[in-house]
């Protein structure tokens, strides 16, 4: 049991860090209900981010509220939103 306790363990502990990038024209979102949370690499702006460019954080027919960006140092952006119609 042991064996597999550590690899568990190490598993658990990437998951709970939150998605991530590895590219700065990459974006990961993730969608519960009506409600989005994501990572948007450094290339993309906070007015595509806000104007829901390419559709990218809510469906291309929904409007995005309640729109919360935030930037780390390089420049990658996390942020939430809600997406309805």
């Amino acid at each position: 049991m042991k064996a597999f306790t550590l690899p568990v363990i190490a598993t658990l502990s990437v998951v709970a860090c939150g998605p991530s990038v590895s590219s700065p024209d990459q974006l990961v979102q993730n969608r519960d209900g009506n409600q989005v949370t994501g990572v948007a690499g450094a290339n993309w702006s906070n007015a595509e981010l806000q104007s829901n460019a390419f559709a990218a954080v809510c469906a291309q027919n929904e409007q995005i509220t309640n729109l919360a960006i935030s930037r780390d140092a390089a420049g990658t952006a996390t942020f939430s939103a809600t997406c309805g119609p």
